[in-house]
């Protein structure tokens, strides 16, 4: 989600109130900035630091990749979420390493390591596919928020994995929009006018931007083996989300949990564990 400090949060309500587009506006304007890089959590410190680091280069920009594991073993990719990075990850990575996995991640565009100034789910989506080409192939990939919606919208662009775990996924724009605005304190009553202010002036010029990033209308495809995982609690990605992309993947299983939050769902143990299994179940035989 993006990083609006509160004065920016108490102008917002404000011109919300006084001059609506200007409003939107600056909003619009706030959306795009990240902010300063998390840092990388004492907790999460020896693990980052034993990762074998590489880098690709998307766009212009060098995303820096970070690898644990035997690298002959089949390998899973982690992809953070927003104002997050590839160390957030630190106890999965252990998880998967001690089943016998590798792991593969990286720090997204304007994240961690990496360079840049501002990242959407493609800019997140372009990395996914050149953290592929330079270290895949992949027997899974596990998303987190922003990073879920980006793996998701990959697997539907036919990204080449067999088991897909989304952790307190975005359903797409319009949900991420919808949680921004509410954050910030701007009315719903504006969120059509900033979502079509955001796509007119979307960087680069790509156009269907709000139909483009919408994991329920393009979904993962049914052969890959998906959980869902979400908290009852999550007031960055909606519970209600959940239902839905659970209902737009047949045979998918969907993971409630409570009291958990945005983030703290990543360092569950029985989330761990759920994931784990996922991802080192056998896979279930396909129909011709």
């Amino acid at each position: 989600m993006p990083y609006v400090p509160a004065p920016v949060s108490a102008g917002l309500r404000a011109l919300s109130a006084v001059a609506p587009p200007l409003a939107v506006r600056v909003a619009a304007r706030a959306f795009w900035y990240v902010g300063p890089p998390a840092d990388v959590r004492p907790a999460d410190r020896a693990v980052h630091d034993r990762a074998r680091q590489g880098a690709v280069h998307v766009d212009g920009e060098r995303v820096v990749t970070y690898r644990w594991g035997d690298p002959r073993a089949p390998t899973v990719l982690l992809v953070h979420g927003w104002k997050s990075r590839a160390s957030r990850f630190a106890g999965l990575v252990t998880s998967l390493e001690a089943a016998g996995l590798g792991v593969v991640s990286f720090d997204g565009v304007a994240h961690g390591a990496s360079s840049g100034r501002r990242m959407s789910a493609l800019e997140h989506m372009a990395a996914i596919r050149a953290v592929h080409d330079a270290e895949g192939p992949f027997t899974a990939v596990v998303g987190h928020s922003l990073g879920a919606l980006a793996a998701g919208l990959s697997l539907a662009d036919g990204l080449p994995v067999d088991r897909f775990v989304s952790v307190a996924a975005m359903t797409g724009f319009d949900a991420i929009a919808e949680s921004f605005l509410r954050l910030v304190g701007m009315p719903a009553g504006l969120h059509d006018r900033f979502c079509d202010h955001v796509e007119r002036t979307f960087p680069g010029g790509v156009r269907d931007v709000r139909s483009r990033i919408d994991l329920v209308a393009h979904p993962v495809p049914e052969r890959v083996a998906t959980l869902l995982v979400q908290d009852d609690d999550d007031r960055m990605s909606l519970p209600t989300g959940a239902p839905l992309l659970h209902a737009a993947v047949p045979g998918s299983t969907l993971l409630t949990t409570r009291g958990l939050g945005h983030n703290r769902v990543l360092d569950d143990p029985a989330v761990v564990a759920a994931v784990v299994a996922h991802v080192t179940a056998p896979l279930p035989a396909v129909t011709p």
